[in-house]
């Protein structure tokens, strides 16, 4: 988690200092496809003096958020890394059309990227909620299945063996789920190039693990306490 953090606060304090006077036309977003008439219109000083400052907070920002987050929870601190620069953005967006004098065109452009911005932040926002959240494992007659995001159904017939493990297999990437902070959800391929389901809190042990027909599952995200579950699970495999 720190790591992450260090790179883009250091991406972030570097774009700050990256963006002058004199290569704007080629590297500012917006200021690069106006014409030379609107750039005259347009209080480049005073912008750019704002965006070094914007981008040394929020580098600094991140870094300080993130560490502090991450003492108490890895999962607040994974949202806080994702969520602080897209909000930041929006501010840094809204704020710039203010350093815009007579510039209509630019400032309905902010306005529509900020806009869309709006909508990424509400996507982004609910999948990370989605993502840190429990889900339920349930016992049906002839099958399991787990709700909610990535989640799976799977026979009776076709688990070979129910057990409890202290530790994940070895994760190489994410084929198809969802990774942040502790929780990952979904299909994920190991150092061996096996395909496994996921479905845990990292941190939380022991973990259910499920060997199936269709590849391993490995489960620890429900309300209930993961041994009396375990228990229940093989009263209901008839074990």
């Amino acid at each position: 988690m720190i790591v992450p953090a260090i790179i883009l606060s250091v991406i972030f304090v570097s774009l700050g200092f990256i963006v002058t006077k004199n290569n704007a036309k080629y590297l500012l977003s917006g200021y690069n496809t106006m014409s030379e008439s609107q750039r005259g219109k347009m209080d480049l000083d005073g912008y750019l003096h704002f965006f070094k400052r914007f981008h040394i907070v929020l580098g600094v920002s991140l870094l300080i958020g993130t560490l502090i987050l991450s003492s108490f929870n890895n999962n607040w601190a994974s949202g806080f890394m994702i969520m602080f620069p897209l909000i930041s953005y929006l501010y840094l967006i809204i704020k710039g059309n203010s350093f815009y004098k007579e510039a209509n065109a630019q400032r309905l452009a902010n306005i529509v990227g900020s806009g869309i911005l709006i909508v990424v932040i509400g996507i982004v926002g609910t999948l990370q909620f989605s993502g840190t959240s429990n889900i339920n494992l349930k016992l049906k007659q002839d099958e399991i299945e787990v709700d909610g995001m990535y989640g799976f159904k799977i026979k009776k017939q076709n688990i070979t063996k129910v057990s409890l493990v202290n530790e994940l297999p070895l994760i190489s990437y994410k084929s198809n789920g969802f990774a942040a902070g502790n929780y990952a959800k979904g299909s994920f391929k190991t150092k061996n190039g096996q395909t496994v389901k996921l479905f845990v809190d990292k941190e939380a042990k022991p973990i259910l693990m499920f060997e199936t027909t269709e590849g391993d599952i490995f489960y620890n995200l429900g309300d209930e306490e993961i041994n009396k579950l375990y228990k229940k699970i093989m009263h209901w495999r008839g074990l």
